[in-house]
Protein backbone atom coordinates (compact mmCIF):
# COMPACT_ATOMS: atom_id res chain seq x y z
CA UNK A 1 0.00 0.00 0.00
CA UNK A 2 1.38 3.32 -1.03
CA UNK A 3 1.00 6.14 1.47
CA UNK A 4 1.72 8.81 -1.14
CA UNK A 5 -0.82 11.51 -1.89
CA UNK A 6 -3.14 10.76 -4.78
CA UNK A 7 -2.70 12.54 -8.06
CA UNK A 8 -5.60 14.31 -9.75
CA UNK A 9 -6.27 11.24 -11.89
CA UNK A 10 -5.76 7.62 -10.85
CA UNK A 11 -3.47 5.06 -12.44
CA UNK A 12 -6.29 3.06 -14.04
CA UNK A 13 -4.11 0.06 -14.89
CA UNK A 14 -3.18 -0.47 -11.24
CA UNK A 15 -6.56 0.55 -9.88
CA UNK A 16 -8.58 -1.72 -12.16
CA UNK A 17 -6.43 -4.73 -11.23
CA UNK A 18 -6.83 -4.07 -7.52
CA UNK A 19 -10.59 -3.51 -7.79
CA UNK A 20 -10.95 -6.70 -9.84
CA UNK A 21 -9.08 -8.73 -7.19
CA UNK A 22 -11.36 -7.28 -4.50
CA UNK A 23 -14.47 -8.22 -6.48
CA UNK A 24 -13.08 -11.68 -7.18
CA UNK A 25 -12.45 -12.23 -3.46
CA UNK A 26 -16.00 -11.15 -2.62
CA UNK A 27 -17.87 -12.82 -5.49
CA UNK A 28 -15.64 -15.72 -6.46
CA UNK A 29 -16.71 -15.90 -10.10
CA UNK A 30 -14.24 -14.27 -12.54
CA UNK A 31 -16.94 -13.12 -14.97
CA UNK A 32 -19.11 -11.60 -12.25
CA UNK A 33 -16.00 -10.03 -10.70
CA UNK A 34 -15.06 -8.39 -14.02
CA UNK A 35 -18.55 -6.95 -14.39
CA UNK A 36 -18.65 -5.75 -10.78
CA UNK A 37 -15.20 -4.17 -11.04
CA UNK A 38 -16.15 -2.36 -14.23
CA UNK A 39 -19.42 -1.12 -12.73
CA UNK A 40 -17.69 -0.06 -9.50
CA UNK A 41 -15.00 1.86 -11.38
CA UNK A 42 -17.62 3.49 -13.60
CA UNK A 43 -19.64 4.64 -10.60
CA UNK A 44 -16.52 5.92 -8.83
CA UNK A 45 -15.40 7.87 -11.89
CA UNK A 46 -18.88 9.31 -12.50
CA UNK A 47 -18.95 10.64 -8.93
CA UNK A 48 -15.32 11.76 -8.79
CA UNK A 49 -16.35 15.37 -8.12
CA UNK A 50 -17.59 14.22 -4.68
CA UNK A 51 -14.28 12.54 -3.76
CA UNK A 52 -12.55 14.20 -0.82
CA UNK A 53 -8.93 15.16 -1.43
CA UNK A 54 -7.71 13.07 1.52
CA UNK A 55 -9.43 9.92 0.24
CA UNK A 56 -7.25 7.73 -1.96
CA UNK A 57 -8.48 6.65 -5.36
CA UNK A 58 -8.16 3.05 -4.17
CA UNK A 59 -10.50 3.43 -1.19
CA UNK A 60 -12.86 5.60 -3.25
CA UNK A 61 -13.16 2.98 -6.03
CA UNK A 62 -13.12 0.02 -3.62
CA UNK A 63 -16.11 1.44 -1.75
CA UNK A 64 -18.14 1.50 -4.94
CA UNK A 65 -16.94 -2.00 -5.86
CA UNK A 66 -18.00 -3.42 -2.48
CA UNK A 67 -21.47 -1.93 -2.91
CA UNK A 68 -21.77 -3.37 -6.43
CA UNK A 69 -20.72 -6.80 -5.06
CA UNK A 70 -23.36 -6.53 -2.33
CA UNK A 71 -25.98 -5.75 -4.95
CA UNK A 72 -24.87 -8.75 -7.01
CA UNK A 73 -25.10 -10.99 -3.94
CA UNK A 74 -28.61 -9.77 -3.18
CA UNK A 75 -29.73 -10.45 -6.75
CA UNK A 76 -28.37 -14.03 -6.56
CA UNK A 77 -29.97 -14.81 -3.22
CA UNK A 78 -33.31 -16.60 -3.59
CA UNK A 79 -36.29 -15.30 -1.65
CA UNK A 80 -36.58 -16.63 1.87
CA UNK A 81 -32.85 -16.96 2.43
CA UNK A 82 -30.92 -14.56 4.57
CA UNK A 83 -27.36 -13.67 5.37
CA UNK A 84 -26.93 -16.93 7.28
CA UNK A 85 -27.68 -19.08 4.24
CA UNK A 86 -24.79 -21.34 3.26
CA UNK A 87 -22.60 -20.17 0.41
CA UNK A 88 -20.69 -22.13 -2.16
CA UNK A 89 -16.89 -22.19 -2.04
CA UNK A 90 -15.66 -19.10 -3.86
CA UNK A 91 -12.04 -20.03 -4.14
CA UNK A 92 -10.56 -22.46 -6.62
CA UNK A 93 -9.17 -25.24 -4.38
CA UNK A 94 -6.66 -26.21 -7.06
CA UNK A 95 -5.06 -22.78 -6.83
CA UNK A 96 -4.26 -23.34 -3.16
CA UNK A 97 -1.29 -25.43 -2.18
CA UNK A 98 -2.13 -26.22 1.43
CA UNK A 99 -5.36 -28.21 2.07
CA UNK A 100 -5.91 -26.17 5.22
CA UNK A 101 -6.13 -23.06 3.01
CA UNK A 102 -9.21 -24.52 1.33
CA UNK A 103 -10.79 -25.02 4.75
CA UNK A 104 -9.89 -21.46 5.77
CA UNK A 105 -11.41 -19.98 2.62
CA UNK A 106 -14.54 -22.12 3.06
CA UNK A 107 -14.84 -20.93 6.66
CA UNK A 108 -14.44 -17.30 5.57
CA UNK A 109 -17.18 -17.77 2.96
CA UNK A 110 -19.52 -19.03 5.69
CA UNK A 111 -19.17 -15.80 7.70
CA UNK A 112 -21.96 -13.20 7.63
CA UNK A 113 -21.56 -10.68 4.81
CA UNK A 114 -20.07 -7.76 6.76
CA UNK A 115 -17.62 -10.00 8.65
CA UNK A 116 -16.54 -11.65 5.39
CA UNK A 117 -16.01 -8.25 3.75
CA UNK A 118 -13.88 -7.06 6.66
CA UNK A 119 -11.74 -10.21 6.65
CA UNK A 120 -11.19 -9.96 2.89
CA UNK A 121 -10.26 -6.28 3.07
CA UNK A 122 -8.01 -6.53 6.12
CA UNK A 123 -6.25 -9.88 5.62
CA UNK A 124 -6.55 -10.84 1.96
CA UNK A 125 -6.04 -7.33 0.54
CA UNK A 126 -4.00 -5.87 3.40
CA UNK A 127 -5.99 -2.69 3.99
CA UNK A 128 -5.60 -0.83 7.26
CA UNK A 129 -8.57 -0.52 9.60
CA UNK A 130 -9.05 3.09 8.48
CA UNK A 131 -8.94 2.12 4.78
CA UNK A 132 -11.39 -0.74 5.34
CA UNK A 133 -13.75 1.61 7.21
CA UNK A 134 -13.58 4.17 4.41
CA UNK A 135 -14.14 1.47 1.80
CA UNK A 136 -17.18 0.07 3.62
CA UNK A 137 -18.50 3.50 4.59
CA UNK A 138 -18.63 2.74 8.30
CA UNK A 139 -16.74 3.79 11.47
CA UNK A 140 -13.42 2.16 12.33
CA UNK A 141 -15.01 0.71 15.46
CA UNK A 142 -17.49 -1.21 13.30
CA UNK A 143 -14.62 -2.71 11.31
CA UNK A 144 -12.82 -3.70 14.50
CA UNK A 145 -15.98 -5.18 16.01
CA UNK A 146 -16.79 -7.23 12.91
CA UNK A 147 -13.19 -8.37 12.63
CA UNK A 148 -13.21 -9.47 16.28
CA UNK A 149 -16.43 -11.43 15.74
CA UNK A 150 -15.08 -13.00 12.55
CA UNK A 151 -11.84 -14.10 14.19
CA UNK A 152 -13.81 -15.59 17.07
CA UNK A 153 -16.03 -17.51 14.65
CA UNK A 154 -13.03 -18.77 12.69
CA UNK A 155 -11.21 -19.87 15.85
CA UNK A 156 -14.29 -21.80 16.96
CA UNK A 157 -14.22 -23.95 13.81
CA UNK A 158 -12.73 -27.30 14.87
CA UNK A 159 -11.36 -27.97 11.40
CA UNK A 160 -9.19 -24.83 11.64
CA UNK A 161 -7.71 -25.54 15.05
CA UNK A 162 -4.18 -26.84 14.86
CA UNK A 163 -2.97 -29.54 17.13
CA UNK A 164 0.10 -28.96 19.26
CA UNK A 165 2.02 -31.43 17.04
CA UNK A 166 1.44 -29.26 13.97
CA UNK A 167 2.73 -26.15 15.74
CA UNK A 168 6.11 -27.70 16.60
Amino acid sequence: MSRQADSAKPDFADLSGRVYRLCLALLGDPENAREAAQEGLSRAWARRSRKRAEASWWTWAAGFAVRVCREAERRKRPWGTGPGAPRELRVDPLALADPQDVELHQAVQELPDRQREVVVLRFFLGLSTREAATTLGCPEGTVKSNLHKAIGSLRAKPRLQRTSDELH
